[in-house]
């Protein structure tokens, strides 16, 4: 039997829970999206706000990357390659439950998360973090803003898709707007 987890591991370790439900949400998202005619599927995988900004295809993407990338590296794990791209639903679905199945990791694994130091790319900053700053200001902001860049892509393209994908506690009855 393992030691117990300090708390600052216990805290790394369900940040990393977190995400696996998170994922589980979005691919819920994602069969909605299925659900859609071709066209409007097509049209979406490839849709974003701005020239300049990822498609939404891009943005699914990135933030399943992300959740690796934050998660892996704090059991000292590697980080696996990401496949090549694809413009397809069923491959972001795929990513999805690959991303899940990777981020099954026993609470264990974390033990001694929260004294490592991480090395990573922002942009073009190049950043040498500590586990804390590592989670809470590079890996979970990065993972919310693509998954948000997404939900807000899907209701901007009239998926029906709310507050409660985003977090799993709200609940509004059927109509309900701001």
């Amino acid at each position: 039997m393992s030691a117990p987890l300090s708390s600052a591991d216990r805290l790394l370790y369900e940040a990393v829970l977190s995400l696996d439900g998170a994922l589980m949400r979005l691919d819920v998202m994602l069969g909605r999206v299925a659900l859609l005619p071709a066209e409007r599927v097509q049209a979406l995988l490839s849709s974003r706000f701005a020239p300049d900004m990822f498609t939404f295809a891009q943005q699914v993407r990135s933030a399943v990357d992300f959740a690796l990338r934050m998660a892996l590296p704090l059991c000292g794990h590697e980080v696996p390659v990401p496949p090549s791209a694809s413009n397809d639903l069923s491959d972001l679905r795929g990513r999805i439950a690959t991303a899940r199945s990777a981020l099954d990791l026993p609470d264990a694994a974390f033990a001694g998360a929260a004294e490592r130091h991480f090395s990573e790319r922002a942009g073009f900053a190049d950043l040498d973090l500590d586990a804390s700053d590592f989670v809470l200001r590079f890996g979970l902001p990065n993972f919310w803003f693509h998954l948000t860049t997404a939900y807000a892509l899907m209701r901007a393209a009239g998926v029906d898709v709310g507050k409660a994908d985003i977090d799993g506690l709200h609940d509004y009855p059927p109509g309900f707007s701001f």
